[in-house]
């Protein structure tokens, strides 16, 4: 997820598909946060934005 997250620096949007839901949606990920809170465990926190195509 960080080297996905990381590849689109925050300015490319990229296409999602929520759970249970046949059409995609484009969304971006301007900021998010990483923590290591125990030995081999990261939790990410990120806020999506959901973006209108052009």
């Amino acid at each position: 997820m960080e080297t996905f997250l990381d590849a689109r620096a925050g300015v490319e949007n990229f296409d999602y598909t929520p759970a249970g839901e046949s059409a995609s949606k484009k969304m971006i990920c301007r900021e998010w946060n990483k923590t290591i809170p125990y030995l081999n465990r990261a939790t990410i926190t990120a806020t999506f934005e959901e973006v209108a195509e052009a």
